[in-house]
């Protein structure tokens, strides 16, 4: 059951009459998205004796809303507004600036108090938080005030129309790498690529939040190649961070304007194998430790040992571009449901997909059934591995 009624928040410069949603304990006017995460939520203020968990950061604020934006700049890691989720209740604090669009387009399934300040009076959250709790409080960015939880330990397991989204999200991310890179032609320069890739990525409802593009000896020279005026003679490599309704999709692709040398034939297939076997090994069970390890002993086994060495490897992904960066020392057991990006690369070449986790094989997200692979065996199963396209 669903009604609405009016509340007075009290009449001062801080706080505004506001019209709320009142929904029952069956949930019937909350997204189960929502629900799902709430119980999450629930959980973690049982666990951690808290009253109230106040969420800001980005990458917190989508995975708990099922997408909602509460930015406005591209790079910060924290939001124009918070809520504060209690075991009864949802608020929404923020000012009169946000306030309309947050609550009509982001959360518009999520029935939510709200408290609004004038956006000229210099507000503290941590008093308007007080003026609903007085218990303890966590928050999930470190600001001095409140104690700081961890949100992103419970992002996990991806919920069925998470997965949707992710895959819709590699099938558009795919579609346009391929369209483009099968388009450009030599004598373009690496930002004309970075605008044409953005463009489309914009017209398609996503957000690029990482470009790279490297071309020629700027492939071997540096790992994180930024775009640059540089016009692409015989090589590129386009590599992107693609980011919708909080989820972040990451893939690398390679073109040859000329035929490939026999080293960097002989690199990427061996950096597709090093891929193999990361891709391989992230099962459910595992920790990432051990896929990690594996990978290196797969650097080892082609004849490329150091090479890891250079760049880290990837890791676990998903609201962020990567939660962390593997290493031997993570002892993190793998679930299923759970999203991974591996990265790794040999000077030269590299190799790049999203995956999900199942309880059987890996789902790779992010695959073109029309871009050439290398099919690698690996004890025993065959892992398809984007090749160099030659055009």
């Amino acid at each position: 059951m669903c009604y609405n009624i009016f509340i007075n928040l009290r009449i001062s410069p801080v706080f505004i009459l506001r019209k709320i949603k009142v929904f029952d304990s069956s949930g019937g006017y909350m997204k189960k998205e929502t629900e799902v995460k709430w119980a999450r939520i629930k959980e973690l203020l049982s666990e951690k004796n808290l009253e109230g968990i106040i969420i800001n950061k980005i990458s917190n604020f989508a995975w708990f809303t099922g997408g909602g934006n509460n930015f406005v700049a591209l790079n910060t890691e924290n939001g124009v507004c918070s809520l504060l989720l209690t075991e009864n209740k949802i608020y929404l604090l923020t000012d009169n600036i946000e306030a309309g669009r947050i609550k009509q387009e982001e959360i518009t399934d999520i029935p939510v108090d709200d408290i609004i300040w004038p956006w000229y009076k210099n507000n503290n959250l941590y008093d308007n938080v007080r003026k609903i709790i007085r218990g303890n409080v966590a928050s999930d960015k470190p600001d001095g005030q409140f104690e700081t939880v961890d949100i992103e330990k419970i992002h996990f397991p991806l919920i069925d129309i998470e997965i949707e989204r992710f895959k819709n999200l590699g099938r558009k991310t795919t579609k346009i790498i391929s369209g483009i890179c099968n388009e450009i032609n030599p004598g373009i320069t690496e930002v004309e690529v970075a605008g044409k890739l953005s463009s489309s990525l914009w017209a398609n409802g996503c957000i690029p939040v990482v470009i790279l593009i490297a071309s020629d000896e700027r492939i071997t020279n540096y790992r994180h190649p930024i775009p640059t005026s540089k016009k692409i003679d015989k090589y590129a490599m386009i590599a992107v961070c693609a980011y919708e309704k909080g989820l972040i999709l990451s893939m690398t692709r390679i073109v040859s304007f000329i035929k490939p040398s026999d080293e960097i034939i002989r690199k990427h297939l061996a950096v597709c194998n090093v891929d193999a076997a990361f891709i391989a090994n992230t099962k459910p069970g595992n920790t990432v430790g051990d896929v990690f390890n594996k990978g290196i002993k797969t650097y080892e086994e082609t004849g490329f040992a150091d090479e890891w060495k250079k760049h880290h490897q990837g890791g676990p992904c998903g609201y962020k571009t990567r939660y962390y960066r593997a290493t031997e020392k993570n002892n993190e057991i793998i679930t299923p449901n759970q999203a991974f990006a591996w990265n790794p690369s040999i000077t030269g070449t590299k190799s790049e997909d999203t995956i999900i986790t199942t309880e059987n094989a890996p789902l790779i997200i992010s695959e073109d059934p029309k871009w050439p692979k290398q099919n690698i065996r690996y004890e025993g199963i065959s892992i398809a591995r984007p090749d160099i396209l030659v055009r």
